[in-house]
């Protein structure tokens, strides 16, 4: 365990520092999910995204489909979202993106490492843009009970500059196994951006309530 917090502190000092926009947001998330078949399952997510005033600001909406590679260790998925903006439908996005997850069970605790590439495109504009997202993240089953906390750390890496780091997520979090279909989060996201890099959904400072059911 002392490895790893080295190791998750050692991380935070390779990047530079950043700079980050002003301002808090909150969101509210419904996602299902269930197999499709054996180790072929979907995923469906509405994201609904507010100002600190509590105005609907975006609309995110995801669809995707994972494969369970390794049984209890490796996954992959790929998947579709959509961003509407509210009272701007002249901004609206499309992403596509697939990533690969490794997890690993040490007592209660759960490491998992995801790689996800994603790809950006906004109607009205040539071209996209690219990152690469490295998610290191620790969670924790508090011993019976059906709470499971957890932090993580991920940059968002630009392919199309020499991977140079835009964005800096950190995040803790909650969440809570009402039965086995549903389940209820709450986190906090920090987030950091570097020098001229400006990100119109999200704030500095997060808050969001989500709701999960499992086929």
């Amino acid at each position: 365990m002392k490895k790893l917090i080295i190791y998750c502190l050692f991380l935070l000092l390779l990047f530079p520092p950043l700079y980050a926009m002003e301002g808090t947001g909150f969101a509210f998330r419904a996602n299902l999910s269930g197999k499709i078949y054996k180790r072929l399952s979907f995923f469906i997510e509405e994201d609904t995204r507010f100002r600190s005033d509590f105005r609907a600001e975006w609309f995110l909406t995801t669809a995707e489909v994972n494969y369970r590679i390794l049984p209890n260790y490796l996954l992959g998925g790929a998947g579709y979202m959509s961003f509407i903006q509210y009272k701007g439908i002249k901004d609206i996005r499309h992403r596509y993106y697939f990533y690969l997850t490794g997890s690993y069970n040490w007592g209660n605790f759960k490491v998992s490492i995801r790689e996800r590439f994603q790809s950006t495109y906004t109607k009205g504009k040539s071209g996209s843009s690219n990152a690469l997202r490295s998610r290191l993240k620790l969670s924790y089953k508090i011993g019976t009970s059906k709470f499971e906390p957890y932090l993580y750390i991920e940059p968002f890496n630009n392919t199309k500059k020499n991977m140079h780091t835009d964005k800096i997520r950190y995040s803790a979090g909650c969440t809570y196994q009402i039965d086995t279909h549903n389940s209820i989060e709450l986190y906090y996201r920090y987030h950091t951006f570097s020098k001229g890099y400006y990100d119109t959904v999200n704030h500095r400072n997060g808050i969001s309530i989500g709701y999960s059911f499992k086929f």
